[in-house]
């Protein structure tokens, strides 16, 4: 199954419980894990990423997190993502370059209001320049991380004996 837009989160209630989950991963890591993937776990969430000295700005990451329900199966939920570091870059890059260009707006239409030379207005096509490029940026990493999001939903997968993409969609009928 595809892997639905960028950053694809998904939940599904498993059989499992979360440290039988984590426990299965863990050994299909050390059984077979051609990618060098790496788990960090912390009781009820664990987090699956590529190596470090392998890893680009858009390499993706996958959060998964654990949740005992009152009928003794265990909620399951998924997020396949770039670490939060690059979404706080992009963030603070966009408000950064938006409010700039507010600023050079605004002091831009007073001064033309005072009849004096508008220079505020001059940063704004630079600044909207900026953004594009970022616009840009990302829509390159989104592109250049789809194959290796494909496989840690893949690893996954087979370490759990399940398509959970598929098994999400189908519980949230």
């Amino acid at each position: 199954m595809e892997l639905p837009g960028f950053r694809p989160r998904f939940k599904f209630e498993s059989d499992l419980r979360g440290a039988a989950i984590t426990e299965r991963i863990s050994e299909r890591l050390r059984q077979d894990n051609p990618r060098g993937l790496w788990l960090k776990n912390a009781h009820y969430h664990i987090l699956l990423s590529f190596p470090r000295k392998s890893a680009e700005a858009w390499t993706p990451q996958m959060d998964i997190n654990f949740e005992d329900l009152p009928n003794g199966r265990t909620m399951v939920r998924c997020l396949i993502g770039p670490s939060p570091g690059i979404w706080m870059l992009f963030a603070a890059g966009y408000i950064g370059f938006t409010l700039l260009a507010l600023t050079g707006i605004t002091l831009g239409a007073a001064q033309y209001m005072l009849h004096q030379p508008p220079w505020g207005f001059y940063g704004v096509p630079v600044l909207l320049l900026c953004m594009v490029g970022m616009i840009y940026m990302e829509r390159t990493g989104r592109k250049r991380a789809l194959n290796e999001m494909r496989s840690l939903k893949e690893f996954v997968d087979q370490a759990l004996g399940c398509d959970c993409l598929k098994l999400a969609e189908e519980q949230a009928l």
